[in-house]
């Protein structure tokens, strides 16, 4: 028989229906290379994805969101799922990593191993004479009896747009290309029977998986306490911002090298039930694991999306103690401390310094009062408005230490001029920006130009700021005999800046004792999303908070920039001096007798 009439007569085969756990169960092995318990494929270790695998085959599901933590099989239930998809329900299978050199390495190292190491998938792979059709079977395109898969990487929309897709797999998608994800999901909808499956350790807020999780029925698997009875979830903190996972408290060493002792950790921690508070131990977590259950939580999502979120503290093979001391070494790096909220919590990193929290402000009051004239330097920064003009006084050390003085609303020019006496004033910067006003502020600029700048905000400038001279009257940079300094500031820099100040990740920012609450309301209206273009691009904005002004944030960020002009904070380098040599000692005059 030909190859074509095998392959016509495959439709007529007689195959068994099992559901999906069932069959994987006694069909599929699992080597070394796939997981860390190599043998017969089993759910006994970690239950909770048996409803994930259910949903292979289930008509009414037509997206799965997995928001996992690591160490939890989420890869290696989507191997299992798409196993059965080959060998009982065969369709065409699409298979899409961050990039191209993701998708071979997978392939080579993981998927092609796993097909040809488990009978069942091997029994449908195309074979010649001599073996194993290799032609056929590829890295990146693979032909089983009933369907083909392909794998390719997320960096072109043309990497998609000719291939059939019954299944969609988008593995790590907070990697992937925003317009590749949304055009391949797309042109499956086009089928009845399609199925979408995604999963990755979530980034960030916006998009992405974490989204898929909240447009989705947001399922949590719900366990047994061993103690109680009563049905939680394992959360890292409880609703009063305790650590769920407690341990014994001499392990904090004392002195002056301090530190943990990570191995009393590892032997003495413990879950905390949130509802009982007794002690769940690692040896109670199977047990409980397969007497959980998932529970939906968003009645409003779209019919047939699923979408789970499952931590670390999940894992059979990750101990309460091991987590606790990941955790504690987290803590030492901040790119440490968002590994562990993005992989072992799946958690979207929330950066300090992006939240705009006013309650921050307590960690920034000074020991002085508003109006002290502090700081070697003032800089005054002004932002224009239609009626008034909005100032903010600040004081600069030669380190960049930078402190709030003063702030206010004026009519007039020549009432900032009062301000600037006053404090003594070294140097004042003009948001040039409000249109109706810019020639008007030009003119009172050059009045003032020996200590007055311009400022004028851009989104994106190929260097942090750039110094012009413009013409006060007509506008111009070509400026001739008269002239003002206008400083192009890149706000994306500056305001990234101020606000690692505002969050205290930066040290060197005070503000006066008491601060002013409409103060407070317009340093922190502005804060920091990610958002996705029409064009499926990623980028970070800053938007300003619904019915809040925020004049004083924009007279800091100009001033800010302009002392780095004017030299505070610049790091120099220090040059040792080194003492002058002695001079040369004379050796005594030789005696006549010598």
């Amino acid at each position: 028989m030909g190859a074509l009439e095998a392959y016509a007569f495959s439709f007529f085969k007689y195959v068994p229906r099992l559901n999906v756990v069932d069959w994987a169960e006694a069909n599929l092995h699992l080597s070394a290379r796939i997981t860390e318990t190599p043998g017969p494929y089993t759910t006994r270790l970690h239950p909770y994805v048996k409803e994930v695998l259910m949903a292979f085959n289930d008509p009414k599901v037509k997206r799965i969101s997995l928001c996992w933590g690591s160490q939890t099989s989420k890869t290696t239930t989507f191997y299992i799922g798409l196993a059965y998809v080959i060998c009982q329900q065969p369709k065409p299978i699409l298979w899409i990593l961050p990039n191209e050199k993701n998708a071979r390495q997978f392939s080579t190292e993981r998927w092609m191993p796993f097909c040809e190491e488990c009978e069942a998938i091997r029994a449908t792979l195309p074979t010649t004479a001599s073996g194993l059709d290799r032609d056929r079977f590829t890295i990146l395109r693979q032909e089983f009896d009933r369907c083909t898969m392909h794998l390719v990487g997320g960096g072109s929309p043309a990497n998609v747009r000719s291939l059939p897709i019954g299944v969609l797999i988008l593995d790590e998608i907070d990697c992937i290309d925003e317009t590749i994800r949304r055009e391949s999901m797309d042109r499956i909808k086009g089928r009845h029977d399609y199925l979408i499956a995604q999963s990755s350790t979530p980034v960030k807020e916006q998009g992405g998986i974490w989204q898929e999780y909240l447009e989705g029925d947001r399922r949590r698997y719900f366990v047994p306490c061993p103690h109680c009875g009563e049905m939680i979830t394992l959360d890292w903190k409880d609703a009063d911002g305790n650590y769920a996972v407690k341990f014994d408290e001499s392990a904090k060493l004392e002195g002056e090298e301090g530190g943990w002792d990570f191995a009393k950790i590892m032997a003495t921690a413990n879950y905390h039930c949130q509802e009982c508070g007794e002690a769940i131990t690692d040896s109670h977590k199977t047990k409980m694991m397969r007497g959980g259950e998932w529970r939906a939580s968003n009645p409003r999502a779209e019919p047939g999306a699923r979408s789970y979120h499952l931590n670390s503290l999940y894992s059979p093979t990750l101990t309460f103690g091991r987590i606790m001391v990941e955790w504690l070494r987290s803590q030492e790096t901040l790119g440490s401390l968002q590994n562990f909220v993005n992989g072992w919590l799946a958690e979207p990193w929330k950066d300090k310094a992006l939240d705009a929290d006013p309650k921050l402000i307590e960690n920034l009051q000074g020991d002085y009062e508003r109006g002290d004239k502090v700081g070697t330097h003032r800089i005054m920064g002004v932002d224009v408005q239609r009626a008034h003009l909005v100032y903010v006084v600040l004081g600069f050390e030669a380190n960049g230490h930078m402190q709030v003085i003063d702030h206010g609303n004026l009519p007039a020019w020549n009432d900032l001029d009062a301000v600037v006496d006053t404090y003594e004033v070294a140097a004042v910067i003009v948001d040039s920006g409000f249109g109706m006003r810019t020639q008007e502020t030009y003119e009172a600029i050059f009045k003032r130009r020996r200590t007055w700048w311009a400022a004028k905000g851009w989104e994106k400038l190929p260097v942090p700021q750039r110094i012009n001279q413009v013409d006060p009257f007509t506008g111009t940079n070509k400026a001739g005999r008269f002239s003002i300094r206008l400083l192009n500031i890149d706000v994306t820099v500056w305001q990234g800046e101020l606000a690692q100040r505002r969050a205290g990740r930066i040290e060197g920012f005070e503000v006066y004792k008491g601060i002013d609450a409409e103060f407070v309301r317009q340093f922190f209206a502005k804060y920091q999303v990610e958002e996705t273009d029409k064009r499926g691009r990623k980028k970070v904005i800053w938007k300003v908070r619904r019915h809040r002004q925020d004049h004083y944030w924009d007279c800091c960020t100009y001033a800010l920039c302009l002392s780095k002009i004017m030299g505070f904070g610049q790091v120099k380098e220090v040059v040792e001096e080194k003492p002058p040599k002695p001079p040369p000692v004379k050796p005594p005059p030789k005696s006549f007798w010598a």
